[in-house]
Formats: C-alpha cells, structure tokens, sequence
C-alpha cells in the first residue's frame, strides 16, 4: 500500500511527512488502550511485545502525534480497528525515555510489506552516524542493542539503507545509542565495504593504541598511536600510491621539534623544515622531482616572514616576494627562464595588490594597471602590443570608467574613442556596443 493511501486511511498526520521525524521505528500490535488518560493526558497503548525501550506500553496525544482533537479522535477510532484485527502497525518513536517512563509516540501507520520487514526496532542514522529523521538516513541500526564484550558495553553494527553493507561495527557505553558514546574500540567501513578507519580506544571512549586510516581502496593512508586520546610516537602519513607522505613524532601530545621532510607521491623529497615550540622556524625548502630546490623561503612562528623566491628547474630565478605574516608586501618580482623581467607587483597594506606591470619575452611593456587600498581601480589603465604600439587606455575613477576609453589598431591607428563620467558613456559613441572580438580581447586584458 502507498503511503498517500495510508495516510488517507488513517488521518491526516499517519507517516506523512512527519514520519520521517521520527527518531526509533518499530513494528507493533497494539492490544488495548488504557479507559483513562495518564497524569498528563495522554492515551496509554498496550502492545503484543517489547518496545526498543524494553517496555509494553508506549503513549500519544494530540500534540505528540501533530493533529487537532478532532483528527485526533479519529485516530484513535482507527487504531481500535486495527487493534481488533491484529494489524501490524509501524510505530515511530520520539526516543527512549532516560527516566524509564512510557516512551512517546510521533507517528504511526499501518504496515505495508515495504515498510515493515520485520519486528525489529531500526533507529535511522546520518552518513556520519548521529540520529537523522528516516527519508534523510543512509544508515540504519537495529534495536535493542546486544550486549556487548566488555562490561557495560552495548554492539553496534550499523548497515547502510541501501545494500545493506556494514558502515560502523563497536560497541557503546549506553543501551540508548543516541545517548551513548563509542568505547574500546570500533571500524567504520566505505559504502564499497572496505575498512574506512580501525580505532582503538580505552573504556572511556579516548583514543588509545593503534588507529589507522584508509583510502577507498584499502591502501593505508595513516598510521599512529594513541595514548588516552593524545597521539604518541611515529604517525605516519601515506599517498594513495602506497608511498610515505610524511612523518610525524609525537611525545604527551605535542609534534617533536626539529628537521621535517614531506615526500610526494612517488616517494620523491617534496619539502622540508624545522619545526621549534611546534611551528615552523627557519627556512622551508620545496624541492623538484630531482631533487633540485623549487623554492625557499623564510619563515618565523609558523608564518611567512621574508623573502620567497622559486626557481626554474635549471636553478634561474623564477620569482621573488617578500611576505609579513604570511601577506606580500613592497614589489614582487617575475622572471622569464632567461632571466628578464616577466611582472612586477606592488603590494601595500594586508597584502593589497596595488599595481601590476607584465612585459613580453623581449622586454616590452604590455600591461599596466593600478588600484587602490580599497581593491578599486584608479587611474589610467594600459595595454600595448609586443611592438611596442598601443592597444587600449582606459580611465578609471572608484572603479568606474571616468574619462577617456581608447583602442588602436595593430598599424597605430586609432579604432575606438569614447568618453565615460561615472561609469556612463557619453555621447553618441554610447550607442553602438564594441565590436565581439574588440570586447572579448579587453575582457581578457582586464582579467590579467
């Protein structure tokens, strides 16, 4: 039967939408209902068997179930039918009570064959496993949970909706695992069912031991030890290639200081530091393939603070920057292989990129443009072709055009002429729009 059918069978609230807000589902028979209302004038249902919360009464009302004391009465009417007739029903509860008291009820339905597999309670968890209303779950965990190896500990095993292939496989300190916290241990798995992470842990719920990572294809990607929820010893890091990323030591939590090496995915050096009081002091080298130094540069307390320069891999600089507190400031400086000069940029406050010159492979000015600590663009922005002949001069105010807007022609001749005062262009040269590939080459000069 389909849920429309149902609800319009049942009352207007019966697993619509509200029964995806629904936090433990169950199926039950209801047997008999209570002739008087509790202390809090909600209707008690006794139910054929046990309830998730190891209970055989659970209540509802009005307000939990979401309807109006007149769909409300219909509800029940309904519910007397099929209590008459043993239906099973599909029974959503808000979540077990910590009190030991009668367990709330949200929603419930008659059970379809879709809908109703089983007498097991499921409680529906999110991708990352914390309670989420059914319709949005990718997980689902069966209810009640079995006891678990260690004293006071509860199983877990939780399946994916679709497949239904282990995700989460431990055991947790409470009956009530919406409450409950994972101990001594657990493995969580992809939805392919390869191991996502192996954690160990102490009966308290710290980390402790060895715990390891995963890429989806099983190769390791981390490795270390654990000691009361610091890490302790060599952890060590890998590439999905199987080859050593990096190394880290750890002694009572804290990285050890001194020389660090990162390696790239072909087991090649990639960088190297030295770490003091747990940054980065000193001078951090990037290195090529071959080992040759890609760049270097100096850094204090973990930040950039200094020069940077990158290198060609033929050991020519390639650029130059000086940073404060990891932000560029005063010029910046890029070469072409032979050593010529390919931009400068000059920087000001909190790394604002004030102006930009870029040159041709012979040395020819191409490219000029200005703004502001504001990011605006002031001034007379400029573009010239490689000969050395210019291509477009346009005036900026704030950011505007404001003043003269000019193209040329390869040959120096003049192409477009155009006045702008705050952003409008003035005169007749507003009514005709650029030609497509006059604006397609200046949108690409202004995006340099």
């Amino acid at each position: 039967m389909k849920i429309k059918t149902l609800c319009a069978l049942l009352g207007a609230s019966l697993l619509c939408p509200g029964m995806a807000q629904a936090e433990i589902v169950q199926r039950q028979v209801l047997t008999s209902m209570a002739v008087e209302r509790d202390s809090e004038g909600g209707d008690v249902f006794t139910i054929a068997g046990t309830t998730a919360c190891g209970g055989t009464q659970i209540r509802m009302d009005a307000h939990s179930v979401r309807l109006d004391e007149a769909q409300y009465e219909a509800l029940k009417a309904a519910l007397s039918r099929y209590g008459r007739d043993k239906t099973p029903m599909l029974v959503g509860l808000v979540k077990c009570p910590v009190d030991g008291s009668v367990p709330i009820v949200r929603q419930i339905a008659a059970c379809t064959p879709a809908t109703c597999a089983d007498g097991r309670a499921r409680l529906y968890l999110h991708e990352r496993f914390f309670p989420i209303e059914q319709e949005k779950a990718a997980n689902v965990l069966l209810l009640p949970l079995p006891k678990g190896k260690l004293p006071g500990t509860w199983k877990v095993d939780v399946y994916s909706v679709a497949g239904h292939k282990l995700r989460l496989s431990g055991q947790v300190n409470r009956a009530d695992y919406a409450s409950a916290e994972l101990v001594g241990g657990y493995v969580s798995y992809y939805p392919n069912g390869k191991i996502k992470k192996q954690v160990a842990q102490d009966g308290q719920g710290q980390q402790h031991g060895i715990s390891s990572e995963y890429f989806p294809d099983g190769t390791l990607e981390l490795r270390g030890d654990w000691r009361h929820g610091l890490p302790e010893g060599e952890h060590q890091r890998f590439h999905a290639t199987g080859k050593l990323s990096e190394t880290t030591v750890y002694r009572d939590g804290k990285q050890v200081d001194g020389p660090v090496q990162t390696f790239d995915k072909n087991g090649k050096l990639d960088s190297s530091y030295t770490l003091c009081d747990g940054k980065m002091e000193g001078e951090m080298l990037r290195y090529f393939p071959d080992g040759k130094i890609s760049s270097r540069s100096e850094v204090k307390q973990g930040k950039f603070n200094g020069l940077t320069t990158s290198y060609y891999p033929d050991g020519a600089v390639r650029s130059t920057m000086t940073n404060v507190n990891k932000l560029p400031t005063g010029e910046a400086l890029g070469f072409y292989p032979d050593g010529k000069v390919q931009s400068r940029q000059q920087y000001g406050d909190k790394g604002v990129l004030l102006s930009v010159q870029r040159y041709s492979p012979r040395g020819v000015l191409v490219l000029e443009r200005k703004w502001d600590q504001q990011l605006r663009e002031q001034g007379t922005s400029r573009s010239w072709y490689e000969s050395g002949k210019p291509e477009h001069s346009i005036d900026y105010v704030n950011d505007e055009r404001d003043g003269w807007r000019r193209s040329w022609r390869e040959d120096g001749s003049l192409q477009i002429e155009c006045q702008y005062v705050a952003g409008k262009a003035q005169g007749a040269c507003g009514d005709a729009p650029p030609a497509r590939e006059l604006l397609r080459r200046e949108q690409a000069w202004r995006a340099l």
